[in-house]
């Protein structure tokens, strides 16, 4: 496993809505704006339009009609008032709730935003691999730069199958083996660029990546309530996830990027993934009770429980942004 396929579904979740926040500001600001002058437009017809019907029918104008209005005339303005609001109703309901972000990310502004996000994530998700390796600063840019057109060529593929109507099952698996070609391709120009023992560093890092992740939580917890992991401890505990993780065999596993096929990305499977996990976690957490003090075990069983809730929010995303069409 080159990269963890949940976790770019999870990332692209929290890019999406820290994007949509920006955009949606930005959209709420010139609405607002728009709004205004609109507002202001109407006015000035309104007492236009007020002006001739008085001239016209010579009669008193009010601010609810003029004088003399009969029920069946309002009658008639109401049903087609109604008739007018129909279709936008139904339109609303028809309406994708990924369609929006789809929209939003036509704007190439937009999309520089996340990108830049996606840049902050990369020196987060790395910034211990780096220190590892001890890059010279050139070497360490372009490996930077490497992970990151990779994640953004992941993003790019999730974000071509988000709202509006999704691509068909075919169009689907091309996207997801020309994500594959591009991987492999990003592994043969890191793996040249580090040279065989530092890719053997870095191949580890990733493939260790969602153990490291939990147990970076689960020591913050921890420490906050002064029971914090040895180093011996902790580098056990990362051994056992990791093995467990490694030799159980899932029928779908979304946690491998290499071999997620966004046709497979259905309610049937991530439910089957979801419960498979909870069999892995079971066996950690027998595990771990040899590592563990009855405290810190209680800790680690919680921030499992706190992990398969982030994954069943990313994968229920990533259902809807990536899932296969209902046929």
């Amino acid at each position: 496993m080159k990269s963890n396929g949940l976790q770019l579904i999870l990332l692209l979740a929290a890019l999406g809505m820290g994007g949509w926040a920006t955009w949606e500001r930005r959209q709420k600001l010139d609405l607002q704006a728009k709004l205004e002058s609109a507002s202001q437009e109407r006015e000035v017809l309104r007492l236009t339009a007020q002006k001739k019907l008085a001239l016209g029918a010579k009669t008193e104008v009010k601010s609810d009609g003029p004088e003399g209005l009969g029920a069946e005339h309002a009658q008639a303005l109401a049903e087609e008032a109604q008739g007018e609001e129909k279709p936008a109703a139904a339109a609303e309901e028809k309406k994708n709730p990924m369609s929006a972000m789809a929209e939003m990310m036509k704007d190439p502004a937009m999309r520089e935003v996340m990108k830049g996000q996606m840049r902050s994530q990369v020196d987060f998700m790395y910034r211990d691999l780096f220190e590892l390796l001890g890059l010279e600063p050139e070497k360490q840019q372009k490996l930077s730069k490497l992970l990151l057109d990779r994640m953004s060529a992941g993003m790019e593929v999730g974000l071509s199958m988000a709202g509006g109507v999704k691509p068909s099952a075919e169009e689907m698996k091309k996207r997801g083996e020309a994500m594959k070609v591009a991987n492999a391709a990003s592994e043969v120009a890191i793996k040249e660029l580090l040279g065989e023992n530092s890719y053997g560093q870095y191949e580890r890092f990733e493939k260790s990546q969602p153990e490291r992740q939990q147990l970076s939580a689960l020591n913050g917890q921890l420490k906050d309530q002064g029971i914090g992991l040895s180093e011996e401890a902790e580098s056990k505990l990362m051994d056992a996830m990791y093995q467990e993780r490694s030799n159980f065999k899932f029928d779908v596993n979304f946690a491998d990027q290499q071999s997620l096929d966004p046709t497979q990305l259905t309610e049937e499977n991530v439910n089957r993934y979801q419960e498979q996990q909870a069999t892995l976690r079971g066996q950690v957490l027998a595990k771990a009770e040899g590592i563990l003090t009855a405290p810190q075990l209680e800790v680690f069983r919680k921030s499992q429980e706190q992990q398969a809730a982030m994954e069943k929010m990313g994968l229920q995303m990533g259902v809807k942004m990536m899932g296969a069409s209902k046929k």
